[in-house]
């Protein structure tokens, strides 16, 4: 009986997590976060303001892929569209796939920044030894309050490998 309990656990938490980004994407519908209105709110690049914006790369637990910004950190006007890459490579002997998710520091900046262009919360799958360049296309929105003079922009990497068999 305990067994047959855990045994269930986890097909309910492979679906959970597929759950997410689903959800995630609703939210941001509801809440009006699209790439399309960012894209239109972007009409006026702040040329008297400079935000540092810091990269960060993270794997969660034994996940065999090597992960990095290939820019730590750049300057940018709030309101300019700007791209920069990240790179992953899958150090294990078969394919694998992960999902990125990513988190802002301060927390109150994510409001901010706006992403065009991303690869968080979309499987990526590499073959074994493959490297790929993912862009982030984003902008930081001219209504970022003034005291906020850099952000912070961190993906982690998960293994989902096991939601694709």
């Amino acid at each position: 009986m305990t067994l047959g309990k855990l045994l269930l656990i986890i097909p309910v938490m492979l679906v959970f997590c597929a759950s997410m980004v689903p959800l995630y994407r609703q939210i941001c519908e509801v809440m009006g976060i699209t790439a399309t209105k960012s894209i239109a709110q972007n009409g006026q690049v702040d040329l008297s303001r400079v935000v540092k914006v810091e990269f960060d790369a993270n794997l969660n637990r034994n996940f065999a892929w090597q992960f990095t910004p290939l820019d730590k950190d750049i300057s940018v006007h709030p309101g300019a569209v700007t791209t920069i890459n990240y790179r992953v490579t899958n150090m294990m002997p078969v394919a694998t796939t992960g999902r990125a998710v990513p988190s802002f520091g301060p927390v109150e900046a994510g409001l901010y920044f706006n992403k065009i262009a991303c690869f968080c919360f979309s499987n990526q799958t590499l073959q074994a030894g493959e490297s790929r360049d993912m862009p982030v296309t984003f902008f930081v929105d001219p209504k970022l309050p003034k005291d906020i003079g850099s952000i912070a922009l961190c993906y982690t990497f998960f293994d989902v490998s096991a939601e694709q068999k």
